[in-house]
């Protein structure tokens, strides 16, 4: 069982912080709590002694001063931090998430998730907020789009054929039919382009469609993806 943690808020906003440590006072695990408006007042704390759990205002971070990221990256080695995200600035959730920090959540957060970000952080889980998880899945889902659009633009017009029949629900034997080769060799295509997009299945073949835009791009131009341009083109 965990010791009770002592609670450091380091916040700009008084009130909000006032009201977050209102929070911890009515939690059994924690002991107290103790607010600073700046960084740097940390050195002033006794980080040692009883378990502390540091609460963030992500006004605070400054990913493009070198000086800073050694210092954050020093305190999240010695005390478990939650970040309280204030904009929904999707380069600073980059920044957070790329340089480690797994506990993050929205400033309009309920008092029910705040609490338990914070546990997760003193835990030393992860844990995101339900706004902040789905702007992190907004987030992958553009990376993910933006490497697959280069390997899809290396994809030949059979292939991309292919994939849209695959997302249209067509079998094997039907694109076959259409394309004017053996279902194999459509099997063969399929199986190539799983492997070049490292994705297990046909579902994961289809969220490469969608990510990449090739699906809406025909379903906007599909006379660019005519199957008379594609059939008997196959380089297998």
């Amino acid at each position: 069982m965990l010791m009770q943690s002592q609670v450091i808020i380091c916040d700009q906003q008084t009130v909000y912080a006032l009201g977050s440590a209102m929070l911890v006072q009515e939690h059994t695990a924690y002991i107290d709590t103790e607010i600073i408006d700046d960084l740097n007042k940390l050195n002033a704390i006794n980080l040692n002694g009883n378990p502390k759990v540091l609460v963030v205002d992500s006004a605070m971070f400054d990913f493009t001063q070198q000086q800073f990221v050694e210092h954050i990256l020093g305190l999240k080695k010695r005390i478990p931090i939650m970040v309280v995200l204030n904009e929904q600035d999707q380069v600073l959730l980059y920044q957070l998430i790329e340089n480690g920090f797994s506990v993050i959540v929205s400033r309009n957060v309920s008092r029910e998730e705040w609490l338990k970000g914070l546990e997760m952080a003193r835990q030393e889980k992860v844990y995101f907020s339900t706004h902040v998880a789905n702007k992190v899945n907004e987030l992958i889902d553009k990376i993910d789009g933006a490497e697959f659009i280069d390997k899809v633009n290396q994809l030949s017009p059979y292939d991309k054929y292919i994939l849209i029949r695959i997302c249209q629900e067509a079998p094997s034997k039907q694109i076959a039919f259409e394309l004017g080769n053996s279902k194999r060799t459509i099997e063969g295509h399929r199986t190539r382009m799983m492997q070049l997009f490292e994705v297990k299945n046909v579902a994961g073949l289809v969220k490469v469609a969608c990510l990449s835009k090739l699906y809406d791009n025909y379903l906007s131009n599909p006379g660019l993806y005519e199957v008379t341009l594609c059939a008997n083109t196959s380089s297998l």
